[in-house]
C-alpha cells in the first residue's frame, strides 16, 4: 500500500529508519509531524480520519509544493535526532525544524511512511487493521541506557503521547515511585505490544545495521538497493558503573515482554563487550 506507519521503541532506531528510506527513490517518511494531542480522548473512527487526512495533506503538498511536515535538521530527518554534544548531562537535540525538502518523487504512486514511537504503539491494536505497520525494536539493554540520557520523557520513565492514548498506561506508571521501574513498565508495554500483533511486521535494529539498510526491503522493494555505511550504537553508552550494572541485572531478573524478541544471552554478550562485570 501507499500509505504506511512506522513505530517502535523510543531510541530503537525509528529516525533512522525514516532516514534511509528518504534516500529511496519514490520513498517519503516522514518524523512525528502529528501534534499527538489531537488522540486524546478520540473514539477510533475519529483517529483513522485524522490519519487519512494527514496523509492526504501531506501527499498533496509533496507533489505541489516539493515538502512535508516532519521534524527535521537543515530540511531534511537525519539519521539520529541526537547528537554526541553532552549538556548537563543529557545529549544535545540535533532538530532544528517541522519540515522537510522532498526532491525524490518519480510519479504520484509514492511510498509514504508516518513514524510516531510511542503513540502508534499504544495505537496499534487499531491501526494495524487499517494500515501497514512496521514496529522496530533493538537490545532491550541499550535501549535502557540511551533512555538514561535522551533529554526524553522515557528518561523520567513517562510516555506522554502513549499514556493519553492509553490511560491504563498511565495509572500503571502513576503507582510507581522509581524511575527505572517505570521504565521496565515502558519496556514492557511496548514489547508486549509488538508481540501480541499479528499484523505488524517488527524489524530488529541490529539487522538493518547489519544488513547496511538493505532489510528495510520489508517495507519497500527498492531498499534492496541500499548499502549504507551503518555502525551499530549498541555499545555506546554500555560501560562498568554501579548504575550500569544495577539497570543491566535488573532487567535480567525482570520478566519482560522484551524477551520474546531478544534472549537475554543477548543482553549478557553487551555487557561482557562493554565491560560490565558479571
Amino acid at each position: 500500500m501507499m500509505n504506511n506507519l512506522i513505530t517502535g521503541l523510543p531510541r530503537s532506531g525509528t529516525t533512522l529508519v525514516c532516514h534511509l528510506l528518504n534516500k529511496l527513490p519514490n520513498t517519503v517518511a516522514l518524523h512525528e509531524p502529528l501534534d499527538t494531542t489531537m488522540f486524546k480522548d478520540a473514539g477510533k473512527n475519529e483517529i483513522l480520519a485524522t490519519l487519512n487526512a494527514t496523509f492526504a495533506a501531506q501527499r498533496e503538498q509533496i507533489l505541489t509544493q516539493g515538502t512535508a511536515k516532519s521534524k527535521s535538521s537543515d530540511g531534511r530527518v537525519p539519521s539520529n535526532h541526537l547528537t554526541d554534544i553532552w549538556i548537563d548531562g543529557s545529549r544535545k537535540r540535533l532538530l532544528d525544524g517541522m519540515l522537510i525538502k522532498v526532491d525524490n518523487i518519480v510519479d504520484h504512486n509514492f511510498k509514504l511512511f508516518i513514524k510516531h514511537p510511542a503513540v502508534f504503539t499504544a495505537l496499534l491494536p487499531l491501526l494495524s487493521e487499517h494500515y501497514p505497520c512496521y514496529a522496530i525494536v533493538r537490545n532491550p539493554l541499550s535501549v535502557l541506557l540511551s533512555w538514561r540520557t535522551a533529554s526524553m520523557a522515557v528518561s523520567r520513565g513517562r510516555a506522554p503521547a502513549a499514556e493519553m492514548a492509553d490511560p491504563d498506561l498511565s495509572h500503571r506508571l502513576n503507582s510507581v515511585k522509581e524511575i527505572l521501574d517505570r521504565q521496565l513498565i515502558l519496556l514492557d508495554y511496548f514489547f508486549h505490544r509488538y508481540a501480541t500483533s499479528s499484523r505488524a511486521k517488527v524489524l530488529h535494529y541490529e539487522d538493518i545495521i547489519a544488513t547496511s539498510g538493505k532489510t528495510l526491503s520489508i517495507l519497500t522493494d527498492s531498499a534492496r538497493n541500499l548499502n549504507e555505511p551503518l555502525v551499530s550504537r549498541n555499545l555506546h553508552e554500555v560501560s562498568d558503573d554501579a548504575n550500569k550494572r544495577a539497570i543491566a541485572f535488573k532487567l535480567l531478573e525482570s520478566e519482560n515482554a522484551c524477551w520474546a524478541f531478544y534472549s537475554r544471552e543477548d543482553v549478557i554478550r553487551l555487557m561482557v563487550a562493554g565491560k560490565i562485570h558479571l
